[in-house]
């Protein structure tokens, strides 16, 4: 094996990617961001809410796969 490599994470006999485990800690880290930006009406500041949060979900799961 290379170093480098992931393997599958086996969980309950289901395989999961790799990337998956980043998904997961990213929607982790996203919802109460989620949360926050309701409370303060980030609609004020943003001129399309969905592309601005689908852009922040994005720049989040780009630091956490680079952070693993």
């Amino acid at each position: 094996m290379t170093r480098g490599m992931y393997k599958e994470i086996d969980f309950c006999d289901i395989y999961l990617p790799p990337f998956f485990l980043s998904l997961l800690i990213t929607g982790l880290v996203y919802v109460p961001l989620h949360w926050y930006w309701d409370h303060v009406v980030i609609q004020k500041w943003v001129w399309n809410r969905p592309v601005f949060e689908l852009a922040c979900f994005i720049v989040l799961l780009c630091l956490v796969t680079f952070l693993l």
